[in-house]
């Protein structure tokens, strides 16, 4: 009986059954085949597809959420004309992102993400004519400290400057509080280098209509012809539309371009800045660049008066202010008056900043006309004027922080984006914030109104839960009639600075009406005809609750970005995925998975520096702990375990401490590499113990060896009982550290007790291991009980003390944890706060300048000005303060071997920070990161705790009043 093809069909179905157990049918996938397409054209390394990262870029700091197909992290412009290409060819679409800080979801797309963060640097500076050619990645606080040393600025300075980026900045046409006198992006960029859809390469820069260098790029580009033509035809038409007001970033800069006509000038860097990704992508911009000021005067003037704010600014306006900054009544409540020290009964606070070229004595003149001025309103007080920049940062604080701030005012509702960027005349804000107020209360919604009250131009943000009808609703109708108010009323523009992005791309076409909304259409379709660059932006008539991101806005976290500008990793990667910002929506996704994610999960180092800095309150690395606690890390838990077997534990230790100078050797340590790197592998990929680390000096006798008498309770002593939790790194390092603590304790009069202890449980939390960190503060709670205060010397001690009670419920354990909290502090707290006042002396071996690294615990653990304030104090050097002293240095712990080559990335900053202070001593708070510093500086300065700077200080003023006083005799 011959077989039939369907009876064959099925023996192969069979057969293939045999071989493997199940068949599971694989569909094309088109994210994967964008991504395996590029990684043939660009590499491996420079493509991403993977769920984290895509769940990670498909966020920015809008309302929005796009998940890519795929991620492409450019280095250089051949990888951004390799992308362009690809994608025009593909008709996939096409987004450029850079710090993805924008609140008008410019920064997300369905397609490509095409993320140039990682071309950061200033290609060329010309201090003498005052301009800079930079790449699209730098942040913009980068720029201006390296620009600062040469007593130069770059002008625009958006309230997110601390994480913006320089091409996200052009994107938009960013500006900031201080466009008063520094003006737009647009007004201070001299040219630029663009790859186009075509995927030609223009340098755009101004040119006289009549130089044969624009008959050569007309022929050269053939899409801008078209477009000086037809600028040149419709002029009348682009001149009858141009917005009124000080500042516009809706629709093309046409205006621009037809301004420049009239110069003789076919002004391009005008037609890109503000145009938000959708005609090219910027690789290199040719900044302008100011004279930084000689000296800046803050001033904050509450008034009583909505009404008198408006009719002071033009008065205000005439002293020449940099930065002329309102915040009204509602958003003060929303931010809390108490907790920023403004009264309760101003109708809104206004923030005045003033720079100089002359100097104080200018400043000074000018504060007091300032003061004059305000003299003929009904204020709440005097003014509060701030010449030291500290002061004035302070005084800046509020605003800077206001939006995310807003996340903490209710667990629903959320501040949202959709009329956030108006301008009107400066002369009617005020009446554009009453007729504000009145709404927003008519809607029964509280809302922040704030902004550049200098120029006209105002942030409105109203707490709304999307997820319910009612305020989507309410959103919808704020949306169309405030715009249209703002357009019919008070002829103004819907956009400053902020870009139109999605949010208002359906109104550009209500603002300037159908005529000059075509010729838009007419830019966007003669440069990008496939629409391929950062589609639906701009143009686009999508209503704006398209692609709202639902889910996350009724989460904590606001995405603005500001735990980026402090995550050491980011700092390294340059990369979404690699972020606070990234991680938090990685881990509090729906779908999250750890084997999917445990690269980046694993990648965070634990240093809370987001938690310090997020005013939403967010703390990131929590949420990672929390994360690897469902996995812990089982190729590290023997060692915690044998950790906590004390005698044996210690017992090993002092046996390498006596052996370290035979085993601590180049021949050695290499073996040692070699032997422990499949122990270490266990723990993590990426583990090492490089046989060129510097390790710490094991100590033969450990801190509670050398001090005997102080580990025996003193219940009989007079006065309150003193703990010093020395943790693990003082008691078996000999780094002095435990002795200088001891030592300055007594120099205040303290006899210090060494209770029985147990680590702390910070890098035992690390890996996972909660059981082992539950034993180990039960262990200390009760050992720790009897006493009515707690001193440590070490950073991430005094966090996890303070921070027991997350381990435990309500109950007996949670309440000794809460008053073990009460009780822990700082040595630099407790010096600080002492009643005794040693004398102090010029130590030998201090230095000549002395500087602070700021351990990331102990900032989070709120201690930041009491070592920066005892080390002010210590005769014989002078402290000076180094760029980023906040920012992690990398050791984390046990990260320093965890992720080695990582943890020195991390430290390159630092070097570098370091070595412009001038310092010779580097002074910090923590044992741990005195490893990472002396690995990383290898010499090139001392590493001291400030413990230990203040105890050679006072034995120094010990020795010198013992010999005047043996002089006297």
């Amino acid at each position: 009986m011959s077989r039939t093809p369907l009876a064959d069909f099925f023996r192969i179905l069979l057969e293939c059954g045999s071989v493997h157990t199940s068949m599971t049918l694989i569909l094309p996938n088109t994210s994967s085949a964008v991504a395996s397409d590029l990684r043939h054209l660009l590499g491996h390394a420079k493509v991403q597809d993977d769920v984290p990262t895509l769940t990670a870029y498909a966020v920015d700091a809008s309302i929005y959420r796009m998940t890519p197909k795929a991620v492409v992290l450019a280095e250089h412009e051949a990888d951004i004309d390799t992308v362009v290409r690809f994608a025009v060819e593909r008709g996939i679409p096409l987004t450029p992102r850079a710090a993805g800080t924008n609140l008008t979801g410019s920064a997300v797309g369905s397609g490509i993400i095409l993320d140039v963060s990682k071309m950061n640097r200033i290609l060329e500076l010309n201090e003498e004519e005052q301009w800079a050619r930079v790449q699209p990645g730098i942040v913009l606080a980068e720029l201006n400290k390296q620009l600062g040393r040469r007593s130069l600025l770059f002008g625009p300075d958006p309230s997110s400057g601390d994480m913006c980026k320089l091409g996200g900045m052009i994107a938009n046409n960013s500006s900031g509080p201080h466009t008063l006198i520094y003006g737009s992006v647009k007004d201070n960029v001299q040219a630029l280098r663009v790859c186009l859809p075509s995927g030609a390469w223009l340098a755009a820069a101004p040119m006289g209509l009549d130089e044969p260098a624009l008959a050569q790029l007309l022929t050269a580009h053939s899409t801008l012809k078209p477009i000086l033509e037809l600028v040149q035809r419709q002029r009348g038409l682009i001149d009858s539309k141009k917005p009124t007001v000080s500042k516009n970033s809706c629709g093309y800069n046409l205006f621009g371009l037809a301004d420049g006509l009239s110069q003789g000038l076919f002004d391009l860097p005008k037609l890109f800045v503000g145009s938000e990704g959708t005609l090219g992508i910027v690789s290199e911009a040719t900044l302008r660049l100011v004279p930084k000021p000689q000296g800046t005067l803050t001033a904050l003037i509450h008034f009583r008066r909505l009404e008198e704010v408006g009719e002071a600014v033009p008065h205000l306006l005439n002293l020449r202010p940099s930065a002329l900054e309102v915040m009204d009544a509602n958003t003060l409540n929303l931010i809390g008056r108490a907790s920023h020290g403004i009264p309760a009964d101003a109708a809104a606070t206004l923030l005045a900043e003033l720079d100089s070229s002359e100097g104080e004595s200018d400043l000074r003149e000018r504060a007091d006309r300032m003061a004059a001025i305000c003299r003929r309103y009904q204020l709440c007080g005097d003014l509060t004027i701030a010449y030291d920049k500290e002061q004035r940062d302070q005084l800046w604080k509020a605003r800077k922080a206001l939006y995310p701030t807003l996340y903490r005012f209710d667990p629903r509702k959320k501040p949202i984006n959709f009329v956030d960027d108006v301008v009107v005349r400066a002369e009617r804000i005020s009446e554009l914030i009453r007729y504000l107020e009145t709404f927003f209360e008519g809607q029964h919604v509280p809302v922040a109104i704030f902004g550049h009250i200098g120029n006209g131009n105002a942030h409105i943000t109203p707490l709304l839960d999307v997820n319910d009808r009612q305020d989507f609703d309410k959103m919808v109708q704020a949306y169309h009639e405030i715009h249209q108010a703002v357009l019919s009323r008070f002829g103004g523009s819907i956009c400053g600075e902020h870009g139109d992005g999605r949010v208002r791309a359906e109104y550009v076409r209500k603002m300037f009406g159908e005529e000059l909304y075509q010729l838009f259409v007419q830019v966007k379709c003669t440069i990008d005809p496939a629409n391929v660059m950062n589609p639906g932006i701009k143009i686009s008539d999508a209503p704006f609750t398209d692609h709202i991101d639902y889910q996350r806005l009724s989460k904590s976290c606001a995405t603005c970005a500001k735990c980026n500008s402090v995550c050491p990793v980011y700092d390294v990667f340059q990369s979404e995925d690699m972020s606070s910002r990234g991680w938090y929506e990685i881990v509090t996704a729906k779908d999250y998975s750890y084997l999917n994610s445990k690269r980046v999960v694993e990648a965070c180092l634990n240093c809370k520096s987001c938690r310090t800095i997020c005013p939403a309150g967010v703390d990131v690395s929590e949420l990672i702990l929390q994360r690897r606690a469902e996995q812990p890390n089982q190729g590290s838990r023997w060692l915690f375990a044998l950790q906590s077997k004390l005698p044996i534990f210690e017992a090993m230790l002092k046996v390498l401490a006596k052996t370290q100078r035979l085993w601590d050797r180049p021949g050695p340590r290499a073996l040692l590499e070699r032997v422990a790197a499949p122990i270490l592998k266990r723990i993590a990929p990426t583990a090492k113990l490089p046989a060129d680390m510097v390790l710490p000096t094991l100590a033969p006798r450990h801190l509670r060896d050398r001090y005997p008498e102080l580990t025996h309770p003193n219940l009989t002593a007079a006065g309150p009982r003193v703990a010093y939790f020395h943790g693990c790194a003082a008691n078996y390092f000999d780094d002095g550290v435990g002795d200088a603590v001891i030592g300055v304790l007594r120099k205040h009069n303290v006899k210090p007790e060494l209770p029985p202890q147990r680590c702390s449980g910070t890098p035992i939390e690390t890996y996972g291991h909660v059981d082992l960190v539950k034993d180990n503060a039960r262990f200390n709670l009760q050992s720790l009980a009897g006493y009515d205060q707690v001193v440590t010397g070490c950073a991430s001690c005094t966090l996890m003390l303070k921070e027991y009670k997350k381990f435990f419920e309500a109950g007996p354990e949670r309440q000794a944890a809460e008053a073990l909290a009460k009780k822990v502090v700082h040595i630099t707290e407790f010096v600080a706060r002492s009643p005794e006042h040693p004398p102090m002396g010029t130590a030998e071996g201090l230095g000549r300048r002395v500087t602070y690294h700021s351990s990331c615990h102990l900032r989070a653990a709120g201690v930041t000005k009491e070592p920066r304030q005892l080390l002010k104090q210590v005769p014989g050097a002078d402290y000076v303060e180094m760029t980023d002293a906040d920012r992690c240095a990398g050791g984390a712990g046990t990260y320093l071997v965890k992720d080695y080559d990582t943890s020195q990335k991390v430290f390159d900053r630092k070097r570098r920070n370091i070595e412009q202070s001038g310092a010779d001593t580097v002074a910090t708070s923590c044992p741990a990161c005195m490893i990472q510093l002396n690995n990383g500086l290898r010499g090139r300065a001392a590493v001291k705790h400030v413990a230990q700077v203040l105890n050679d200080a006072y034995q120094a003023g010990a020795n010198q009043t013992e010999t005047r006083s043996g002089a006297g005799q």
